[in-house]
């Protein structure tokens, strides 16, 4: 059985990491895709990738400024209009930021907040414009455990986080009432781009703290949104769904 057997989805940061395993699970499940990255050099890469999987398939791309609310519309229209609906919106893409908090810039701070709250903002009103009127859909926003537990240091990443899980609750609430789902995932630590640039010796003491002892793979997050994106996740809504190991941070 295919789970999302032909619901329009658009993913951002659907390029690499989690956001391109999802996008191949998703197809690879039915799903019409279209990804969203930071350039269109990246998602270019990415469609050229995707086509070599999957020859048969259309996959749109798109890299709108995701800080601003009319050129998220904007694509997020155009896919659409296309497709005549829009199923599911997954508010994928983010930035980290490692710096203490005695040195974090309020410039660096502005930045991971409109890029990972106000990009999400932008993302899932631009999905709510599309499903209002049909009455139904899902957004699956990304957050992170440490907007749940914090981190030792960079404190813009939880916090940013925790604004995702804050807007992921409310709005679910709120437009449930339109048979529109909100979902939250918070993964913990993922073997991703972020997680490569790390010395080995200090990835390897890293990991004995983990109780998996093993960092999870993008395809387990992308797992999770493939569930809640189908209709056996029909019940849940304004939550978060930490998917960590039982890592903490």
């Amino acid at each position: 059985m295919k789970l999302v057997q032909d619901k329009i989805t658009i993913i951002t940061g659907g390029t690499r990491g989690i956001g391109f395993a999802a996008a191949k699970i998703f197809i690879e499940n039915g799903a019409k895709v279209s990804i969203f990255g930071e350039t269109q050099e990246e998602v270019d890469t990415a469609l050229a990738q995707l086509k070599e999987l999957y020859p048969e398939e259309e996959v749109l791309g798109f890299a709108p400024d995701l800080t601003s609310r009319d050129a998220v519309m904007a694509a997020v229209g155009t896919v659409a209009q296309k497709y005549g609906r829009l199923d599911v919106m997954i508010n994928n893409a983010g930035i980290t930021m490692n710096t203490v908090f005695s040195r974090v810039s309020e410039e660096d701070f502005k930045h991971i907040m409109d890029i990972n709250v106000i990009g999400v903002f932008n993302g899932a009103w631009s999905a709510y414009q599309c499903m209002k009127e049909a009455k139904q859909g899902v957004i699956i926003n990304t957050a992170s455990v440490t907007g749940i537990y914090g981190s030792l240091s960079g404190i813009g990443y939880p916090t940013s986080k925790a604004g995702v899980i804050g807007l992921t609750h409310g709005l679910g609430r709120e437009i449930i009432r339109k048979n529109i789902r909100v979902v939250g995932v918070a993964p913990g630590v993922v073997d991703t781009d972020m997680t490569k640039g790390l010395p080995p010796e200090i990835l390897d003491d890293y990991l004995k703290s983990f109780p998996m002892k093993r960092m999870l793979k993008p395809e387990e997050i992308a797992n999770v949104y493939l569930f809640l994106a189908s209709d056996l996740a029909n019940g849940i809504t304004a939550t978060t769904i930490s998917v960590d190991g039982a890592y903490r941070p």
